[in-house]
């Protein structure tokens, strides 16, 4: 028996095992002794992991899912002087796919810098009752929603301020008109109505932009406060944070008169013409920017060869741009011209009194009309001794180049003898045209 144990001791297998059970004993003496186990209460701060995971099903943590924790933990001399220094509990949530309120394990950890890189190193040594956490997750949904400017409120002065003009009316823009919300399904269920909030300094006397705020309002035109709309965003931003440009634009009323634009012609010139508006005036609407250097409002131009020397025409008010007429109700002019010293006579002048200029190559011309009416006016003493034979009708066929086939002329000169146009003249009425053949030679 001495001679088995004496074998023993002196094997090699003896000695490590020897060895390996001094070093476990001298591991305890100093775990023990030197680096003892300790409980202490520590405030952690919690880092998620795997948020981005959450995004890509369309999950988010809530706003209400912790950011620290106080909890008594256990772990050794060493390791609780490192949560000291630097207390953080990782806890990751890359594995829920679902909305709701979970129970997630969490690992203690302590920051470590290696070759210049940050992170969390896990201390495994750290014990916890259950060394878990309840986090609380949101499905994030979106949409387009409309803002109002039902919150705007601003008064636009209505005194008369000048001499010219006084400031009427307005018009509330919102930029941007619509936004696009994004948060928890339920609490965007919740949103009827978004209103931008925004006071102006009154009375306003220009067009005015400022930033507004916005507010949400529920189905029952309850205002939702803030602190509920902390996982809202609003176009990107928090929905606290989130403001659009309300512009009221300011416009000015102004009398211009009334100015006829005519060209003479057959007679008439600006000696022996008269003419009377009605009205003469009219008030426009617009911008400050647009209306204040405006003198005068223009009609369409008047052709006094395409009157009488009595008559009465009928012309649209050709208002500047972004212009319009107040109050409406007149958007035409009439205006009564009266050519003094003119008379008119009519003259039916023979196809062979027509000529041709720029005729096409290869191409003869005719007159199909066997007479033409034509109306002059002029002087009495003038017209009195005028004959059909004293008429000359010209007809440029520059524009008709290449082509055959019957037309009808209507844009010609007339030649009175050799009285000059401003004197005696032909009325040019587009009803009476002159009826032409082009055939190729």
């Amino acid at each position: 028996m001495r001679k088995a144990v004496r074998k023993i001791i002196e094997s090699r297998i003896f000695y490590i095992l020897a060895s390996l059970v001094a070093a476990f004993l001298l591991w305890q003496f100093v775990v023990t002794s030197v680096n003892p186990s300790q409980t202490s209460n520590l405030t952690f701060y919690v880092q998620y992991e795997g948020e981005g995971v959450l995004s890509a099903y369309n999950l988010r943590l809530a706003s209400d899912s912790p950011q620290s924790v106080t909890l008594r933990v256990e772990a050794s001399t060493a390791d609780m002087r490192r949560l000291q220094d630097d207390p953080n509990l990782i806890v990751d949530v890359s594995g829920i796919r679902e909305a709701g309120e979970y129970d997630v394990r969490f690992t203690f950890a302590a920051a470590n810098v290696l070759m210049g890189v940050f992170s969390y190193e896990p201390l495994w040594g750290v014990s916890n009752t259950d060394n878990t956490i309840i986090v609380r997750v949101n499905r994030i949904t979106g949409r387009t929603m409309p803002l109002s400017a039902t919150g705007i409120s601003y008064e636009i002065a209505q005194a008369p301020v000048g001499a010219d003009y006084i400031y009427v009316g307005g018009d509330e823009l919102i930029e941007p008109e619509s936004v696009q919300i994004d948060g928890p399904e339920e609490i965007l269920n919740q949103i009827a109505v978004l209103e931008v909030y925004c006071e102006f300094l009154s009375p306003l006397t220009e067009t005015t932009t400022q930033t507004g705020s916005i507010r949400a309002y529920d189905h029952d035109g309850e205002l939702i406060p803030d602190a509920d709309l902390q996982e809202v965003t609003l176009n990107g931003a928090p929905f606290d944070q989130a403001t659009v440009n309300v512009t009221v634009t300011v416009l000015i009323a102004k009398e211009l008169p009334i100015l006829p634009v005519f060209e003479f012609g057959a007679g008439a010139n600006a000696d022996n013409l008269e003419y009377r508006l009605t009205p003469d005036a009219v008030w426009l609407v617009g911008e400050k920017e647009m209306l204040q250097d405006e003198a005068y409002v223009r009609l369409e131009r008047i052709h006094l060869d395409q009157v009488g020397t009595v008559s009465t025409v009928r012309r649209p008010i050709l208002t500047p741009h972004s212009t319009e007429i107040f109050q409406g109700g007149i958007d035409f002019v009439d205006i009564d011209i009266q050519i003094r010293g003119l008379t008119e006579m009519e003259l039916l002048v023979p196809y062979e009194n027509v000529r041709f200029s720029n005729l096409p190559e290869g191409i003869d011309a005719e007159v199909v009309t066997d007479t033409i009416r034509i109306t002059l006016r002029g002087p009495e003493e003038i017209l009195e001794e005028l004959e059909e034979n004293s008429i000359t009708i010209l007809i440029n066929l520059v524009d008709f180049e290449g082509r055959a086939g019957p037309l009808v002329i209507e844009n010609f000169t007339v030649q009175v003898r050799d009285y000059d146009p401003e004197i005696v003249g032909a009325m040019d009425l587009p009803d009476r045209g002159i009826a032409v053949n082009l055939r190729r030679r």
